[in-house]
């Protein structure tokens, strides 16, 4: 790869040597063994730094070209190889030296302890000793039978540029021939004397390449989504998961297995536009499809933060940026406020006391059903003087429970209007509603299936659900003229929020209650 340049400085320096300004430039590793040092440096003919500065930009161009002239004699096939020779200790160089690679190899990865089972043996002393063996090769086959006796996988592209002599040879050896050394050195452990007559006359497998089925440098995807999701498990909650294994199963649907680096940018568009009319005919939501889209992305941006068995990046690059999504599934249909005729048909029905104080929470404060569901009588508190609900991780000094919200935005008090002061009775402890709570420690879902019914015995609606009273609180403001946005943001907990806020403390407990209390519930007096 040759020299990129930084954001913050020059791709080349200026050296002062015997009177005269040099243009230095670093030489790629791959790329040392064709010249005398770690630099190439090329004069500008003069001591004037200003002059050389000028002259700078043409020195440079005159450098990449010669090592781009350097980067063409470069052996494709080695190159695709080097990393795994080099890590295991091989002087990569010689190659375009003498032709030949050499490697000491020892313990577990010598071929005597893959026949035998041990990487240990008995010296003529009667010492125990780790094996060693000298490994050497010269042509391509025997550089592919090496990498593979290492534990690793050949890139399968890598044939392509070969001669038809070396590209047969090496798919010849992808085909195991004879009796496998592992085998055979299980039996003459068991029984030798057994073991001596049945393979007497049976050949061992003597060369033997794996195409992408051990250990390879660049991941399928399949076997990299495995290790995705499960480093990222950890910091995810179950819906999280969920989401991640479906995304990445989708991709891999539509678009096949194979190398991470083999995927373009047409791949998950087309995840996309099957997902647009899939093999059933259903046009997914558009949402869903960014969600998916973005689960998948996320894979191939991990194996651009991790490291392979090298020590190198998984994935430099990937071209899954900047993808045009708008034109792929059906438009997001948000939820439709109650109007007045269907909230006195609401709260009209026999309502249990506890049912009717949710659903009266949700149209007098907007508050998200979740939120209101795991409310606490520990966090029905005066707060500022006003007597709130307290959608906060601390309260009251030494009481540290953690609140449950969307996010830092929705940490706030939200004074309690007038108008359902009545509902709450008698304060207690513990939860004030009874919903089951899920192992994601929410009860939306409970609650949900338990007031449904009040809802859609009015209105069948498919818009019309326990959040639409969210969106109707927030139409009531403004059929009240209730013009303060900023304050109504920190009501609903719209991204501002009492915790965490960049500025201030926000609208006093007052002036919000001023609020709540300006707006009209006659569907409960």
């Amino acid at each position: 790869m040759l020299p990129t340049k930084h954001k913050s400085s020059l791709p080349y320096t200026l050296h002062n040597k015997k009177g005269k300004q040099y243009v230095c430039v670093s030489v790629p590793a791959n790329l040392r063994h064709l010249y005398g040092g770690p630099q190439i440096r090329r004069s500008t003919g003069t001591s004037d730094r200003a002059v050389a500065l000028e002259r700078a930009a043409e020195k440079y161009r005159d450098i990449i070209k010669d090592l781009e002239d350097k980067e063409s004699q470069l052996d494709p096939f080695f190159e695709g190889i080097r990393d795994i020779l080099q890590h295991e200790g091989a002087d990569v160089n010689e190659w375009y030296r003498s032709g030949q690679i050499k490697l000491v190899v020892r313990g577990d990865k010598t071929a005597a302890a893959r026949m035998t089972g041990s990487r240990i043996t008995v010296d003529v002393e009667c010492k125990l000793a780790t094996l060693v063996e000298n490994w050497s090769g010269k042509t391509y086959l025997e550089l592919a039978g090496m990498v593979t006796g290492l534990g690793y996988a050949l890139p399968q592209a890598l044939l392509s540029g070969l001669s038809q002599n070396d590209h047969s040879a090496i798919m010849e050896a992808t085909k195991p021939v004879g009796i496998p050394p592992s085998v055979i050195g299980k039996a003459y452990r068991d029984d030798p004397e057994l073991a001596e007559a049945m393979f007497k006359n049976a050949p061992a497998t003597t060369q033997h390449v794996e195409l992408q089925t051990a250990k390879t440098l660049m991941p399928t995807f399949s076997k990299w989504a495995e290790r995705y999701k499960a480093d990222k498990a950890d910091k995810d909650s179950a819906d999280v998961q969920h989401k991640r294994a479906r995304s990445c199963a989708m991709f891999l649907k539509v678009c096949g297995d194979f190398p991470l680096n083999e995927y373009d940018k047409v791949h998950m568009l087309d995840m996309a536009r099957y997902m647009d009319d899939d093999e059933d005919g259903k046009q997914w939501a558009h949402k869903t499809i960014k969600n998916f889209v973005s689960y998948t992305k996320q894979a191939f941006d991990y194996a651009g933060e991790t490291r392979n068995d090298l020590g190198k990046i998984i994935l430099s690059a990937h071209p899954f940026h900047n993808l045009r999504l708008g034109e792929f599934g059906a438009p997001a249909k948000p939820d439709i406020s109650f109007n007045s005729d269907e909230l006195h048909s609401i709260f009209n029905q026999e309502l249990p006391r506890l049912d009717k104080l949710l659903l009266a929470i949700l149209v007098t404060t907007g508050m998200r059903l979740d939120e209101a569901s795991l409310m606490t009588w520990e966090r029905v508190i005066k707060h500022e003087g006003t007597l709130c609900f307290a959608l906060v991780d601390q309260i009251n000094g030494d009481n540290q429970e953690q609140v449950l919200v969307k996010n830092t935005g929705s940490k706030r008090f939200i004074p309690i209007p007038e108008v359902i002061k009545p509902l709450l009775g008698n304060f207690g402890v513990g939860r004030i509603f009874s919903h089951c709570i899920d192992k994601e420690g929410k009860s939306e879902a409970a609650a949900s299936d338990a007031l449904m019914p009040y809802v859609r015995k009015v209105c069948a609606h498919p818009q019309k659900v326990l959040h639409s009273f969210r969106h109707t609180f927030i139409d009531l403001t403004r059929e009240m003229d209730i013009t303060d946005v900023e304050t109504r943001k920190f009501i609903t907990g719209h991204s501002l929020g009492d915790v965490g806020g960049e500025y201030g403390s926000g609208p006093s407990m007052g002036k919000r209650l001023a609020i709540l209390n300006v707006i009209k519930h006659p569907w409960l007096v």
